[in-house]
């Protein structure tokens, strides 16, 4: 399979909705039941994966346009080439064994979205709420939206059967 061919869905919301807590319980589900998932993250104010005292960082402060950190089994890309999209990123990096790469941002990117707000930051307002890509939402109170199925707090398995149903376009699959 083509990076460019891999499923998508992004998990959006405000700063502090609650994304990579509902995240973190949602990925292992859909592993659980047999996909083979990758996890891309927007990182709104970038990012920095190592420190001043190590070689890799210090190289990078010299000019190069690329680098590249591998060992213990892990290899890390670090590419100063601009703000890339969500496809470029997939295109690029993703490898061509996922079924499904699960995005965490990216809200304005056309890809389906499964939107995460609490009433307490959101106000009873979505930021997705025009969205037509968004699959559903994820909150405590009752949202503006009612075409897309709502989802409490912590309905990771609900929401794994939605993803399983409208994206990977297969009836959901019980956990093993």
């Amino acid at each position: 399979m083509r990076a460019s061919s891999i499923r998508t869905v992004s998990v959006v919301g405000r700063h502090n909705s609650g994304k990579t807590t509902f995240l973190l319980a949602l990925l292992p589900i859909l592993v659980q039941r047999g996909l083979r998932v990758g996890y891309l993250k927007h990182a709104h104010a970038g990012f920095e994966i190592d420190h001043p005292e190590k070689d890799s960082y210090r190289a990078r402060r010299t000019g190069v346009l690329q680098t590249i950190v591998t060992g213990g089994g892990q290899t890390a890309v670090i590419d100063d080439a601009g703000e890339p999209t969500i496809a470029e990123v997939i295109e690029r990096y993703a490898r061509d064994d996922l079924d499904l790469v699960v995005i965490e941002g990216f809200k304005r990117e056309p890809v389906p979205k499964i939107e995460v707000a609490r009433m307490a930051i959101a106000k009873g307002d979505l930021v997705c709420a025009d969205d037509p890509l968004l699959l559903g939402v994820v909150c405590d109170f009752d949202p503006p939206r009612r075409d897309v199925p709502r989802f409490a707090m912590d309905d990771h398995a609900g929401v794994a059967d939605l993803v399983w149903a409208k994206v990977i376009g297969r009836a959901p699959v019980a956990a093993t």
